[in-house]
């Protein structure tokens, strides 16, 4: 608890920064795995953004790095796995020029080969299974190592869950239960709506609302999307690809009829006022995604006459809401949530993933980019070659 104050405080998502010029070895008051760990490892980064038009465009190598040493307070994670989030490559082909070459990945999951030392690293002890955030401009998560703050980059996984399924641990899970919990604080607590709900996020989100007793109103553009919730559950879905009309009637039937306050839209574009469109008076549409781009099509009279409101949802603002003295137990409290949806195969958080290897990676973002992402998500293998590819071959792992 000493140390809520204030490197937790500010945020338990972004990793200490330190100066990282690495010696050619291991520092003494380093502890080392059994493993010989290599003066230089591999990392990806993106050093041309193209045309800036798309990810097509981008230009990612596998470049040689001197591997990080952790100083006092902070360890060295092999990485196993780490998942290509829809947050992640927006900005590949978007950033000003002075940001490349730019490292990419935010969160991964590994185990800890050595520490820096320092009480925060008992945590954390060498041979512990994590999943990790690296918010770290120095470094990204498609990286073979990453040295993280052993309090706020890394956390403890599952003994009995094989360490790459827990690759991604963070993103989708946690925002899954901060869209559930932000709901609950604006008195939304029978039903939400919630847009593109056939993700992957959308599918947690479905199973974690079970648990808790509440309703998802999903709202997606195909039937085949409607027949994937269905699979799981889902009881409420309304398809967009029919006449605006009716699918906005259907929509409104539900959110009278379930209660629904609250909306979460990772749309944007006109669908953002669609859906306060049909939302009750006082009712709040969240937007955490820009899919369809810049919002439009709102009309001026549900904020001003019927007090409907538009806020924002990003999980880092939802992580630090109220400060330290918040935080943690919101921290600790998700991570049980989390942890226990990642130990049996059927767990609410647990991930359909498509495995690449690193030399791979921009090839196949760009193919399943190009082939839709609805129930998929890449997954980068650290500790796996191409031949583990040619072996294993290249179809979904229900993990």
């Amino acid at each position: 608890l000493q140390l809520q104050g204030s490197g937790v405080a500010r945020a338990i998502i972004c990793d200490h920064k330190s100066k990282r010029d690495p010696p050619s070895t291991m520092a003494e008051s380093t502890t080392n795995a059994d493993d010989e760990i290599p003066s230089a490892m591999k990392r990806l980064v993106v050093t041309s953004p193209g045309n800036g038009e798309s990810v097509a465009d981008v230009t990612v190598e596998a470049i040689t790095v001197p591997t990080p040493t952790p100083a006092s307070g902070e360890v060295l994670v092999k990485v196993a796995a780490a998942p290509v989030n829809a947050s992640d490559y927006g900005s590949w082909y978007k950033s000003k020029p002075s940001s490349y070459p730019m490292t990419i990945g935010k969160e991964g999951c590994g185990v800890v080969v050595a520490t820096g030392g320092g009480l925060t690293t008992f945590r954390c002890p060498v041979g512990t299974k994590v999943g990790f955030v690296c918010a770290d401009s120095e470094q990204g998560s498609y990286s073979e190592y990453v040295v993280l703050n052993a309090v706020t980059g890394v956390f403890p996984m599952p003994d009995d869950v094989p360490v790459e399924d827990c690759a991604s641990f963070m993103v989708n899970p946690y925002t899954a239960v901060g869209i559930l919990d932000t709901a609950a604080q604006e008195g939304s607590t029978k039903a939400i709506v919630h847009t593109a709900a056939a993700s992957q996020l959308g599918q947690m989100l479905n199973k974690l609302a079970h648990m808790k007793g509440m309703q998802i109103i999903n709202v997606v553009r195909r039937e085949e999307q409607k027949e994937l919730l269905e699979k799981i559950g889902a009881k409420h879905v309304v398809v967009t690809s029919g006449e605006e009309e009716k699918w906005k009637a259907e929509l409104k039937e539900k959110v009278k009829e379930l209660g629904a306050t609250c909306a979460f839209d990772a749309v944007s574009g006109d669908m953002t006022g669609h859906v306060m469109d049909c939302m009750p008076n006082r009712g709040t549409v969240y937007l955490y995604g820009g899919l369809a781009g810049k919002v439009g099509n709102i009309d001026p009279s549900d904020l001003i006459y019927r007090k409907k409101k538009l806020k924002s949802f990003y999980l880092t603002n939802w992580i630090n809401g109220g400060g330290g003295m918040k935080m943690v137990p919101r921290m600790l409290s998700a991570g049980r949530v989390v942890n226990s949806g990642l130990k049996s195969p059927d767990g609410w958080c647990r991930t359909r993933f498509q495995d690449t290897v690193m030399e791979r990676a921009h090839e196949d973002i760009v193919k399943l980019l190009g082939s839709g992402t609805t129930n998929k998500k890449l997954r980068i293998r650290f500790d796996k070659s191409e031949e583990y590819l040619k072996v294993w071959g290249e179809g979904e792992v229900d993990r």
